[in-house]
């Protein structure tokens, strides 16, 4: 599939910003020489995912007994789960619980939340989805104080030279992101990549100052999620990131420790504002794949089925 216009891409519904437009030059092609391979697995939440971490070695690959884990959700609205702004409440048990399986220390289910801390923890369910899991090390953090971020810069990175990241997550030994599908209306489409933006403290420059999509892309020279597992339970098509919009049930779930070739196939899940899109129409995640964070291209993307 070639890039759309700028006329499909209008009617889309989406502003100018939000996907590729044309083949990009600007920066070489560095993604891995190697196919990556995504996991995909339909069903619910607590019996999909477990299927997933077993065909990829079990979470013990990932989580070791005595680490402290960060599980990364989309928490940051006070809508129910069936808006499909937030990661579903049963796939952040199930990851918590093959954490704890695995012989994690501490779990941190952490989001920098866009709206008022407890309502979001509240109303997307996820609160209560947890609540029997305290005694087993399982909490939300939903980090605020500026004391609770450390600064960081990259010399490689062109727009995002630097941010604010949550400490906890430079601490953990594994970082899992757990985000829901959805579109996003500057972002075009948001998965794993574009959720990073809930561990640093400040996003506003992101969209007032910075190169949003190329900002978004080099958040994973100070970020790298350990695993990826994209909920599309369920995907927001169109009014992200906060809907209400139309929700397609989808029942799907995608894991890969590629974060690029993760969300890029993601992209092909569903139609986003009536349309499909390849990964690489994307402009975050081509830019990503362009920095050599991961394969982009669907040609270098293997599927395995669960």
């Amino acid at each position: 599939m070639g890039d759309i216009s700028r006329r499909e891409f209008v009617q889309a519904g989406v502003a100018g910003t939000a996907l590729s437009l044309a083949a990009s030059t600007a920066l070489a092609q560095t993604a891995s020489p190697s196919k990556s391979e995504v996991y995909v697995g339909k069903g619910k939440a607590e019996e999909t995912i477990g299927k997933l971490m077993q065909k990829m070695g079990g979470m013990g690959r990932f989580v070791k007994p005595g680490s402290r884990v960060i599980v990364k959700p989309n928490m940051s609205f006070a809508n129910p789960p069936d808006w499909g702004t937030t990661t579903s409440p049963a796939a952040v048990r199930a990851v918590c619980l093959l954490c704890i399986a695995a012989g994690a220390r501490r779990i941190m289910v952490c989001d920098n939340t866009l709206r008022e801390p407890e309502a979001c923890k509240t109303q997307s369910g996820i609160a209560d989805a947890v609540a029997d899991l305290k005694s087993k090390g399982v909490v939300i953090f939903v980090p605020k104080d500026p004391s609770l971020f450390e600064s960081r810069s990259d010399s490689r990175a062109k727009a995002l030279t630097k941010t604010d990241v949550v400490k906890e997550v430079l601490r953990a030994d594994a970082l899992i992101s757990l985000p829901t599908a959805k579109s996003h209306s500057a972002g075009g489409i948001s998965l794993g990549i574009k959720g990073l933006m809930g561990l640093v403290k400040e996003r506003g420059p992101f969209h007032a100052e910075l190169d949003l999509h190329l900002a978004v892309a080099e958040q994973l020279y100070y970020i790298t999620p350990t695993l990826t597992i994209i909920d599309a339970s369920r995907a927001l098509l169109d009014n992200g990131p906060s809907g209400p919009g139309t929700v397609k049930q989808l029942d799907t779930f995608v894991a890969g420790t590629d974060p690029v070739a993760t969300d890029s196939f993601g992209v092909t899940l569903a139609a986003w504002y009536g349309k499909q899109f390849e990964g690489r129409q994307v402009a975050h995640i081509k830019k990503a794949g362009e920095l050599g964070f991961g394969n982009v291209e669907s040609s270098m993307i293997s599927q395995i089925s669960v």
